[in-house]
């Protein structure tokens, strides 16, 4: 036998004798701090300038600790506590002024479900509790098993977490649907009817106002604006077409995320404004200095993204949700129930790269994990062109049938035409860990030392990323362990108890592209039963409602 094939026998008995590599993430469950049924994660702490905690001699303590924030649930939100509107398009109020009704209304002519009895009935149960009835909480927030409770609050959410890891959200009160909180704040601000906080940098924070409380007799019938604020200066956002009120509509508008482009001496913000029609469209904001407060802003809609496009209403509504440094902007359109695509009228998530282009233009994912007519929901970008959120798993037609499962991803986009020379060796470095292209989290989290841990988690949604690559997110567990490692394996053979948990996903340091051991799926249906479900983990398909934050 040659030295040669002898070494090259040894090296594959080795191989065969080492454990198998280590997946990508470790998950770590965190505790909430606040009662509650079930536990979402919302967003993650910022890392700044921080190293990755993909590199090989990254801290784990520091990777462990940056904090998550979160909400807890005890029944689904009547409809969004985020949200301006019910629905993220109902801005005439029809079909919520019409109580049960129109909620199944809502889920018939927008959903297209054949279970929108029953989807309309829990969330209406909700709505009734939140506006006839106790009023009880719902929604408690936390950081880590910290309550953050305003003075006042009844349902409290968090959006995001600013660069010193405060929050910035909105609750409710007896006297206001939502009132914003930030570190940063505003006397103009607090004198508004309802305001929401969407994101800080600890110095301006971006959201919007309303003209009514939402409470009371003004629950319905309210107008809103995207806006921007310091402590010392408020700047409501012009519309960018039509009117306050028109007929039986009211105009709307959100700023969810912005970039200071000091260079340039622009500010860019991204959600949505009010156009032609009252249509609630997905726009990028210019502020033509980088002292926001002291800017002149215009609105650029994004294209192939907005309600009306030849004509016909294709879309509901649509929202950029968040922007970073290389000015890529993520966001996502609601087809509307009149134009189902590949039998679902579902939330579809696109990209612009340049938010300074000349023509700003969407472009929804498509290919590999990201089928045609594939619905989910965007969690935000962070600095590495690093996306995160969740999309459908499965394919078969919502329109009158099912809801499909859905499942958390990321998606490594790479260089874009604003990363700066320093920049791009290290976004391709990131994105070949991934093997350059989209994965579902749980693929990720499959394998190696971390395995036993890891095969007690589904991810279902993840909802925020920072720079060192840490993941804030929601998964369904099984304590103990799933029956196998496929993505569709039971829970004690069906008959166990799932929990919806907050869960961090934590790079696993020097891990690269070769851990990646993707989950098999297992060839007998799997349809779980576990007695202690609740109504999170048997729908986990649009808990937090439609087009909600986000956050980042």
């Amino acid at each position: 036998m040659s030295s040669k094939l002898q070494l090259t026998t040894l090296a594959v008995l080795v191989s065969a004798a080492l454990p198998a590599q280590a997946a990508l993430y470790k998950v770590v469950e965190v505790t909430p701090g606040v009662t509650g049924n079930e536990a979402y994660g919302t967003a993650i702490q910022p890392s700044g300038s921080d190293a990755s905690c993909f590199d090989s001699g990254a801290s784990s303590a520091t990777c462990e600790g940056y904090k998550l924030a979160g909400e807890t649930r005890n029944r689904p939100d009547g409809f969004s506590y985020r949200e301006e509107v019910p629905f993220a398009m109902d801005n005439s109020f029809a079909y919520i002024e019409d109580d049960y009704d129109g909620f199944e209304d809502y889920c018939f002519y927008q959903l297209g479900y054949a279970t929108c009895e029953y989807w309309a009935s829990d969330r209406w149960s909700s709505w009734y509790n939140e506006t006839y009835s106790s009023n009880t909480p719902n929604s408690l927030a936390f950081i880590e098993g910290s309550a953050e409770k305003p003075p006042g609050a009844i349902n409290t959410v968090i959006n995001s977490l600013d660069p010193s890891g405060q929050p910035v959200g909105n609750f409710s009160t007896s006297s206001k649907r939502n009132e914003a909180f930030s570190a940063v704040t505003n006397s103009t601000l607090t004198s508004k009817a309802q305001s929401r906080a969407w994101a800080s940098d600890g110095t301006y924070t971006v959201g919007s106002t309303s003209s009514k409380s939402g409470i009371g007799g003004e629950r319905y019938y309210y107008s809103s604006a995207p806006a921007i604020w310091s402590a010392s200066g408020f700047v409501p956002i012009p519309r960018a077409g039509g009117y306050e009120v028109d007929d039986d509509y009211y105009a709307q508008g959100s700023m969810r995320d912005f970039y200071i482009d000091s260079a340039g001496g622009k500010t860019y913000g991204v959600g949505y404004n009010n156009y032609s029609d009252q249509h609630m469209n997905a726009t990028i904001f210019i502020g033509n200095s980088a002292t926001p407060t002291s800017a002149t802003w215009s609105s650029a809609l994004i294209y192939n993204a907005q309600v009306d496009i030849s004509g016909d209403n294709i879309n509901s509504n649509s929202v950029a949700t968040n922007i970073n440094k290389n000015l890529v902007v993520v966001g996502q359109a609601k087809r509307s129930g009149g134009f189902p695509q590949n039998g679902a009228a579902s939330n579809r998530l696109f990209i612009v790269p340049d938010a300074s282009a000349s023509s700003i233009t969407a472009s929804f994912f498509y290919g590999g994990i990201f089928f045609d007519g594939a619905g989910g929901e965007m969690g935000g970008i962070n600095n590495f062109n690093e996306i995160v959120g969740r999309i459908d798993s499965e394919n078969h037609r919502e329109y009158d049938g099912k809801q499909r499962r859905q499942r958390a991803f990321i998606y490594p986009y790479g260089e874009t035409s604003g990363v700066s020379d320093a920049d791009k060796a290290a976004i391709t470095a990131r994105s070949a860990i991934f093997k350059n292209k989209a994965w579902l989290l749980d693929d990720l989290t499959n394998g190696g030392s971390e395995s036993s841990n890891n095969n007690q988690y589904r991810i279902y949604d993840a909802s925020d990323i920072n720079d060192a690559g840490v993941i804030s997110a929601t998964a369904v567990k099984c304590s103990g362990g799933y029956d196998s490692t496929s993505h569709n394996a039971y829970c004690g053979d069906g008959n166990g108890t799932e929990k919806v948990v907050a869960v961090k996903l934590v790079p696993i340091a020097g891990s690269d592209a070769s851990a990646i051991e993707p989950r098999s799926y297992d060839s007998t249906a799997t349809e779980r039963k576990g007695a202690g479900l609740g109504f999170g983990a048997l729908t986990m398909l649009g808990l937090f409602g439609f087009m909600r934050k986000r956050i980042k």
